[in-house]
């Protein structure tokens, strides 16, 4: 690379971080930021176009919303692909909101995100999509023409957090757009929304001040997604080891003392699980070592339980009688038949006539020269 090219290299990415213009509102008019540059053709026109800029804002100041509607509009059309005209879309999504017309403001939000992707103000878009889906979350009815009253729709706002996580993942919104989804989809019974919601908090921001609040839902919804200790017990750990991450990572967290409780309680329904199954195994199906396996392992899933202490007590009665006491069913049909245990005999095959798996043998043939054509 020759010096004069170098030069130009140089220059080029020292002016980079100001070439891109921007427009902001001081004391009622609109200016170009100092710093950046005028993106305006022919440069001449930028006096026309902060006029005209000034001029819509005080109608909307005014209370003419829908004159300054048509005014930002006009600069946006006589701007096409300028900062200018991703000023009039944002500024006309305003307005469009504070008419109730959401979602007229959420298009210009998206034609916004679609056309101008390195927009000076795309801070500003996302806060009003989050004001938005607030809003609607609150109760508030769209306005027709900005001012017929249509239909609640508090589930709209779920659409509109998530698609603010999507755009700005590591924006300071992102979290709480997921913690109010999470609390929306529980008042409306939406455990898979709540639960993609919560997941995404403990995963993605465990640093967040709403990752105590999340864990505590995800772990509530865990816990309640099991029907007790005849039924699989999978999400009742899960649930005992979010309790613990809460305990553990927010210990001055005032949900640390309930933590505790629910992984007390919560292991004790695992642990009973097992409990169930040795009582099984035991005295319905007489199978002392399964017994035995099932009250060890509710002993090692909570050896403190009340449950653990009825496993041991079971453990001890198989130790001093292996052999569950007879059911009137077991006097009049016979006792349920005993497993082998792995040290027995194997069956003996009878005969030399049967292989090992019971066929019978057959003799080798030999291939014949017919048999090989």
């Amino acid at each position: 690379m020759n010096h004069l090219a170098k030069s130009f290299l140089a220059v080029a990415l020292l002016l980079g971080p100001i070439a891109r213009a921007e427009y902001v509102r001081f004391e009622g008019s609109w200016r170009v930021k100092p710093g950046s540059a005028n993106d305006v053709t022919p440069p001449e026109r930028l006096t026309v176009v902060l006029l005209a800029m000034t001029h819509a804002s005080k109608e909307a100041d005014d209370g003419d919303i829908g004159g300054a509607i048509k005014e930002w509009s006009v600069i946006g059309e006589a701007n096409a692909g300028a900062e200018a005209e991703a000023v009039s879309i944002l500024e006309r999504a305003r307005l469009h909101a504070s008419r109730h017309e959401f979602e007229k403001a959420t298009e210009l939000i998206d034609d916004l995100y679609a056309r101008h992707s390195s927009f000076a103000g795309f801070a500003g878009a996302v806060q009003l999509q989050f004001e938005i889906a607030n809003r609607l979350a609150d109760g508030e009815r769209r306005k027709l023409g900005g001012w017929f009253p249509w239909f609640r729709d508090p589930e709209g706002a779920i659409a509109l957090w998530q698609k603010t996580v999507r755009l700005a993942p590591n924006g300071p919104l992102a979290d709480e757009c997921l913690i109010r989804t999470a609390r929306l989809s529980k008042e409306r019974g939406l455990d898979a929304k709540m639960n993609e919601a919560l997941e995404r908090i403990v995963s993605d921001y465990p640093t967040s001040k709403f990752a105590p609040e999340a864990l505590e839902m995800l772990a509530t919804l865990r816990g309640k997604e099991s029907l007790g200790p005849a039924w699989d017990q999978a999400t009742t750990i899960e649930a005992a080891d979010h309790w613990r991450t809460l305990a553990d990572q927010y210990p001055n967290d005032p949900r640390a003392k309930q933590a505790i409780e629910q992984i007390s309680l919560l292991r004790d329904r695992a642990a009973r699980a097992r409990l169930g199954l040795a009582k099984f195994y035991f005295f319905d199906r007489n199978n002392p070592e399964g017994a035995k396996l099932m009250a060890n392992a509710c002993r090692n899933i909570a050896p403190e339980s009340a449950a653990a202490k009825e496993a041991e007590e079971l453990l001890a009665r198989i130790q001093k009688d292996p052999n569950p006491p007879k059911t009137i069913a077991d006097r009049l049909l016979g006792t349920y038949p005993r497993p082998r245990t792995g040290t027995e005999a194997k069956p003996q095959v009878v005969g030399d006539e049967l292989d090992s798996l019971g066929f019978k043998k057959e003799a080798p043939k030999s291939a014949t020269d017919t048999e090989r054509r």
